[in-house]
């Protein structure tokens, strides 16, 4: 069962903070390899010939002497010399199997002592029943700065020879206890600090205390918990636009949630954004082809407030443009590239309260736990301002049960659709109320996924010192009136990723080879390896040689043999009426990504309004029962017909023009690469522009062909995709999957990129192929002649 992969548990992951007299949790506890075969297992667990190793970066010496690490990753601290003194490190886990090596790391802050702890958010809501609730502990230093401590904790209840958590040096008991004022109302576990929700109303004090030292200063940290209904009380939807609740069980249906959203005037708020943001979709032609699906999809939206405004911002900020207790605030990377990990260690003066500048944001009590990024960790898991929903508060079951009791304005439970397993699991909006710039697709587990978006493009968050001397706190945008260029380009963007499309921008390197087979899911990207003949690179297996289509319908049952090769083709209503006595179609099954090749061409030989009588134009075997309901039939766009009368037609167009192919089949290399590159050159490992010009062509400058106008928009292969830069290709030079939007320089505005012709082409078909045509006539112009 060989290693694929290491990382820590995965409420693990970030710094871990120290003080002198205590002992971090054992590394080998926390870290796991997934296998070929079986779950993950944890570090200790692994047998021969698999070895895990845990090595300090620091340099041993009289300032460092305060700090040892243990063989299994413990991390033990002392009383510090004189400043300076060591202030940070890393430690770096190996995995080794054989000849392959897998390495993860983890940063260590060391401090002289804690000034004071508290709770955020200072209230929380606890829903009874509640699965998954936990407070954050923040901790001040004596240094000033700030750090998430709720990680001394383990997240479940340790067996006896766990060590997942800090503790005293040489005691083997939790250095956090809980306690809560009244169980009756919200219980705790003494360990974890897991809330139960025991009731729907009330409030109880939840403590979490510092074990003695004795303790440091302020060594007790307070919260109340505010008792709530459960997460399966019911809560009625609203429809937005499209065919209605009649419509579900057919239509794609798009649900938004407020977070951060608290009072009855931020009802309307959010009302309003929602109804602006599922117009957008409906009219703009920028994100096309959502406006040609409107009468196909449904928006809906439901209300649940927050406890306060506004989302918790979970990085490491930077305060400036203070003015009195208020401030403007940045998120700072404080992620390490691999090859600095061995200079990461940092011997000097720690600041002074007065001088430090970095904190922590106190978190907000809001429906669904909304958050941007993620706590200061060595190796970065998401970018920056990702949105996702926090994972103190967030669990799957308590997510679905609030999406299964969703209710028609009638009380009937529709909500399931968007649950696990639902057939819609993957079109839930959560719109944050914050104007930072920010926004996330997640995976839901083992299915489904929600997209977590904020209202607009603010440079900075504003913050301003709490009232009681806990933290800085932030203080809630006010709600835009319209939705931003922004929020529905993101909204387009990430809808996307629910009809199969995925990310085409890069930014990770090399496409790791345990990553193949993720890319074959999405339509719009290509991984290297799948396009390879021996060692080239070969067009030939490029999966959007698609033929483009002028026509296009669903059939509702299978063709009817009516003997000597006709058949009896019956379409959903309205579809047939496209088509002509004498078209020449073709049967496609769906979906697009698995459908073998179409069938053998066939020619319409009488239509009457949605049934058609097809002849079969070739030898070939055709079974009827193989293409059931749901099927697509499909009239391609062809070259000029040699002898039309005589059925002799010309070639099906593709939405990739052939020369294009011979281009690339006779560099073999992407459409991005230099005419005089060498064959199958290694990819540079570079961010390209947006657009991605096309210049694998002669001439100086590159002639590529005119039309298109511009060469990106030329369909074929360019690097960058799937979040990774090299091994992976692109149809297009560029599409909103790319790059939302760009300033339009003449008028000084923004404006949204589009979907290029093979993500418009997959989702069209995946909604409705009937509107093949449509996106057909958009690109026309585009495609090389």
């Amino acid at each position: 069962m060989p290693v694929t992969s290491v990382f820590w548990a995965f409420n693990a992951p970030q710094d871990v903070h120290l003080i002198p007299g205590y002992t971090g949790p054992r590394l080998d506890h926390l870290l796991f390899a997934a296998q070929t075969v079986g779950a993950p297992k944890r570090a200790d667990t692994l047998a021969a010939p698999i070895t895990v190793t845990f090595a300090a970066n620091f340099a041993a010496g009289p300032k460092t002497a305060h700090v040892a690490v243990s063989a299994q990753g413990e991390v033990a601290v002392t009383p510090p010399p004189a400043a300076p003194f060591l202030l940070d490190f890393v430690v770096t886990a190996t995995v080794t199997e054989g000849a392959n090596t897998f390495t993860a790391n983890k940063r260590f802050r060391i401090h002289a002592g804690i000034t004071r702890m508290w709770l955020t958010p200072a209230t929380l809501t606890v829903h009874q029943n509640v699965r998954n609730a936990r407070f954050t502990i923040i901790a001040e230093f004596t240094d000033g700065t700030y750090g998430d401590i709720t990680p001394w904790c383990p997240w479940n209840p340790p067996a006896a020879a766990d060590r997942t958590y800090v503790r005293q040096t040489g005691s083997n008991t939790p250095a956090i206890t809980w306690t809560t004022s009244a169980a009756g109302t919200t219980g705790v576990h003494a360990d974890t600090g897991a809330l139960t929700g025991a009731a729907n109303a009330g409030t109880a004090t939840i403590t979490a205390a510092l074990l003695p030292l004795p303790a440091p200063a302020n060594s007790t940290a307070t919260g109340t918990a505010q008792a709530a209904k459960p997460w399966s009380d019911p809560v009625t939807l609203t429809l937005i636009d499209g065919p209605g609740f009649a419509a579900m069980a057919n239509a794609p249906n798009v649900l938004i949630l407020p977070d951060g959203f608290k009072s009855a005037a931020d009802k309307a708020s959010f009302e309003q954004v929602a109804r602006h943001l599922a117009q957008r979709l409906r009219v703009r032609h920028r994100t096309s082809p959502y406006n040609l699906l409107k009468d196909k999809m449904n928006y809906f939206m439901a209300w649940i407030p927050s406890g306060e405004d506004g989302i918790s911002p979970l990085e490491e900020v930077v305060r400036f443009n203070v003015a009195g207790n208020r401030a403007d605030a940045v998120e700072q990377d404080t992620s390490v590239a691999a090859a600095g990990i061995p200079a990461a260690w940092n011997v000097a003066n720690p600041p002074t309260p007065a001088t430090n500048t970095n904190f922590l944001i106190n978190e907000r009590d809001t429906a669904f736990a909304v958050t941007l990024g993620e706590r200061p960790r060595v190796d970065r898991r998401m970018q920056i301002r990702s949105g996702s929903r926090h994972p103190a508060r967030y669990d799957e079951n308590d997510f679905d049960d609030f999406l299964k009791a969703l209710r028609d304005t009638g009380g009937t439970a529709v909500g399931a659709t968007w649950a696990r397993g639902g057939r819609d699991e993957q079109k839930v909006l959560i719109l944050g109320r914050s104007n930072r710039t920010g926004g996330g697709n997640n995976f839901r587990q083992p299915t489904g996924r929600y997209v977590c978006m904020t209202l607009d493009r603010l440079d900075e968050h504003h913050i301003q010192d709490n009232a009681l001397h806990f933290g800085k706190d932030l203080r809630a945008d006010t709600v835009p009136a319209i939705a931003q260029i922004e929020i529905w380009t993101t909204a387009a963007h990430e809808l996307g990723h629910s009809f199969t499309l995925e990310d085409e921008y890069g930014g990770r390197g090399l496409l790791p080879a345990a990553r193949v087979n993720d890319v074959a899911r999405g339509n719009n990207v290509h991984s290297r390896a799948s396009l390879l003949t021996g060692a080239n690179l070969d067009a030939d297996k490029i999966k959007w040689r698609w033929p483009r289509l002028r026509k296009a319908g669903v059939i509702s049952a299978a063709p009817t043999d009516l003997g000597g090769g006709k058949y009896r083709v019956t379409l959903n209503v309205g579809q047939g009426k496209p088509f002509v006595v004498d078209d020449v179609v073709r049967f496609r099954l769906r979906p697009l990504l698995t459908a073998p090749a179409p069938t053998d061409r066939f020619i319409v030989t009488s239509v009457a309004v949605d049934v058609l009588e097809v002849q079969k134009l070739t030898a070939a075997a055709f079974v009827p029962a193989n293409f059931p309901a749901g099927t697509a039939l499909i009239r391609p766009a062809r070259a000029p017909d040699p002898d039309a009368p005589n059925h002799v037609f010309g070639a099906d167009l593709e939405l990739m023009h052939q020369s294009i192919r011979a281009r690339i089949n006779l560099k073999r290399n992407p459409l991005n690469a230099a005419d005089g590159d060498p064959l199958n050159r290694p990819c540079p490992g570079l961010a390209l522009p947006t657009p991605t010009p096309a210049t694998n062509f002669p001439g100086a400058p590159p002639q590529p062909p005119n039309p298109p106008a511009y060469s990106a928009w030329i369909v074929g292969l360019y690097e960058n995709g799937f979040e990774f830069d090299c091994d992976v290709y692109r149809p297009t030079g560029v599409c909103i999957m790319r790059t939302l939007h760009y300033e339009d320089k003449p008028t000084k505005t923004e404006s949204a990129y589009q979907f290029c012709p093979v993500c418009r082409y997959a989702m069209v078909d995946f909604i409705d192929p009937s509107k093949h045509a449509a996106i057909d006539d958009d690109y026309a112009g585009r495609y090389p002649t």
